[in-house]
């Protein structure tokens, strides 16, 4: 199952919880070493932190890059492999750890909302081009049109991308969690496109056209850099 493309946008999607007493060193560090360290490895474009409205986990980052082949780079493994004395030191407090490399293999709307909801979800078996069809071709339309969207996409997780274990996963303790599909909508009004979304996708439509869908959380953006 999946999409195998290697000419499309690759997306790392991290989300995670913190342990609340480490929770101030935890924004200096992905500030001010995490995010350059990562937007210093080639491939990697853009950089974007969200914090949870309501839902969790609390804490989400987006990482935009040439393809999902960077992500299954020399130079990002041995980043994975050789974690800064900085990173052992607050990795430990990560909780609810989600990250899934991704490729978006749909898109529609240009520009950065200032939020973003996130919608887990997964293809039923033997119907991903059925699913992706709904999202691109009745989901879509009325969700640009009405729900306050800059920009809305659909992105397919990898597993063999993803990985396994690393020296950086080994520092948070126990396994990390993946995504499988994920339909990220960017808004400028967050209550209007969780309205939207409540009508236009009911979890019964979409599974009727081959699309499960999953949990949702509304995630404000508290900062965006570039490479």
């Amino acid at each position: 199952m999946g999409n195998n493309r290697t000419d499309v946008p690759g997306v790392l999607l991290v989300l995670n919880d913190v342990v609340q007493a480490a929770e101030e060193e935890f924004n200096r560090w992905y500030q001010q070493q995490h995010v350059p360290e990562r937007l210093g490895i080639p491939g990697f474009e853009t950089a974007r932190r969200y914090r949870a409205v309501d839902g969790k986990p609390a804490y989400m980052a987006v990482y935009e890059c040439e393809s999902i082949g960077v992500l299954a780079s020399k130079t990002y493994l041995e980043r994975l492999a050789n974690p800064t004395d900085w990173t052992k030191k607050v990795m430990p407090s990560f909780r609810n750890m989600l990250r899934s490399a991704c490729r978006e293999t749909w898109s529609a709307g240009t520009g950065v909302g200032g939020g973003a909801i996130v919608v887990q979800c997964k293809p039923i078996e033997g119907r991903e081009v059925a699913a992706r069809c709904y999202v691109k071709d009745a989901l879509a339309p009325g969700l640009m049109q009405s729900a306050s969207l800059v920009r809305m996409s659909l992105w397919e997780a990898d597993a063999a991308v993803t990985g396994g274990s690393s020296p950086e996963m080994a520092l948070r303790g126990g396994s990390d969690k993946s995504a499988d599909w994920v339909l990220f909508l960017e808004s400028y009004d967050l209550a209007k496109t969780a309205s939207a979304l409540d009508a236009q996708a009911p979890a019964s439509a979409a599974a009727e056209q081959g699309l499960r869908l999953d949990s949702r959380t509304k995630y404000q953006l508290i900062c965006a850099r570039a490479a």
